[in-house]
């Protein structure tokens, strides 16, 4: 993978879906604390005894969700939504924990529930909306995103919520669009700068997103992702040297940004200061020690500078991450062989090969032979 697409999947992971919170783009679902209370149920509709019962069940469940329980919370809630099957609210909070939990088919289920007693909640649609571009139904997702701006037109949330799937559609024209009705609505909402900023970048309009950034930060300070985008730009456009700059500085105001510091670093790396590179992804590997990519970088770079030992240290680290990827075999092999532990080479190269041949990679196949005979 190049330099240029690793910097932009990463850049662009946190867009993908939802609330914008510090530097990840997040549509904002249902709140817990809105669906979810004791004096939600509908005592006109229930006898006495059912009622004290779903109440007791709520007051457990509110208490489960503040201590962030949401395991428990979901059974209780289980139990009361037997009790109460009209209440909507109720689904409603029963799909914002099942997203909590990473549940994202049952959250469906309790929104599309939720909905079928209240059609006119926009935060059902919302919470729907992001369940449903949690699992890759975009199409989806933006039915039900564009249900809610209906039902509540001046609701900015909805707006990023749809903005983001648009995104990952590249649906451009329409994340215009959106980006346009949002500045409209909140001229300072500094979400929907990150969101066009990132529409620019997966366009790679390197210098209009340079452009456009440069526009931007001063009004938006607290926004820093913007800055990680602006450093983004001038790495894809060459300008490496300014990224260089400007990732310094962020440091300088933030050390403990990661995201800074994991560009500064391919920055560093590409104006072939290595060994700079190397102190700040040996830094990043001990806060992530299973952030495969930044191993991968730091067995390349001690390669290049001949540390065959502890390169194959650091390559056996990437096989037990990663055990079936066969460039990490084989550079694995490779440090090996120039270590002089030869038949430890042999046996990586042979499973590097394997594997290659499982791909039908004829490149990878040619690049171990030739290994395994000079």
């Amino acid at each position: 993978m190049s330099d240029c697409s690793v910097w932009n999947q990463i850049l662009l992971l946190g867009c993908l879906i939802s609330g914008i919170t510090g530097s990840r783009i997040m549509p904002v679902f249902a709140q817990a604390d809105r669906l979810i209370e004791p004096q939600l149920i509908q005592d006109q509709n229930l006898p006495f005894s059912q009622a004290e019962q779903l109440r007791e069940l709520l007051r457990q469940g509110r208490q489960y969700i503040d201590s962030k329980d949401y395991f428990r919370a979901i059974a209780v809630y289980q139990q009361a939504a037997n009790i109460d099957q009209t209440n909507d609210k109720l689904f409603g909070g029963m799909g914002y924990l099942y997203v909590h939990q990473g549940l994202f088919m049952e959250a469906i289920q309790a929104y599309q529930k939720a909905l079928a007693i209240d059609p006119n909640n926009p935060d059902f649609y919302d919470g729907l909306g992001y369940s449903l571009a949690r699992i890759g139904e975009n199409a989806n997702a933006i039915t039900a995103y564009s249900s809610a701006i209906q039902l509540e037109p001046k609701n900015v949330k909805y707006y990023l919520g749809l903005g983001v799937v648009l995104l990952r559609q590249k649906d451009y024209a329409r994340v215009f669009d959106i980006y346009n009705q949002i500045m409209i609505l909140d001229p300072k909402n500094g979400k929907a700068v990150i969101l066009m900023g990132s529409a620019l970048l997966q366009q790679q309009q390197w210098d209009q997103a340079i452009r456009y950034l440069q526009s931007v930060i001063p009004h938006f300070p607290r926004q820093r992702e913007l800055s990680l985008q602006l450093a983004s730009a001038y790495f894809n456009k060459g300008e490496t040297k300014e990224a260089e700059k400007l990732l310094a500085k962020m440091l300088q105001q933030d050390p403990r940004n990661f995201q800074a510091k994991w560009k500064l670093a391919q920055v560093l790396e590409k104006n072939e200061k290595s060994t700079e590179a190397l102190q700040y992804y040996r830094q990043l590997a001990q806060l992530k020690p299973n952030f495969i990519e930044v191993k991968v970088r730091i067995g390349k770079i001690l390669l290049a500078q001949e540390d065959y030992k502890t390169a194959a240290t650091i390559y056996q680290d990437l096989n037990r991450l990663d055990p079936q990827n066969p460039e990490i075999l084989y550079y694995l092999g490779l440090a090996l062989k120039k270590s002089d532990q030869a038949e430890k080479a042999v046996n990586s190269l042979t499973k590097a090969r394997k594997l290659y041949e499982k791909n039908n990679d004829l490149k990878g196949i040619e690049q171990v032979d030739l290994l395994l005979t000079n």
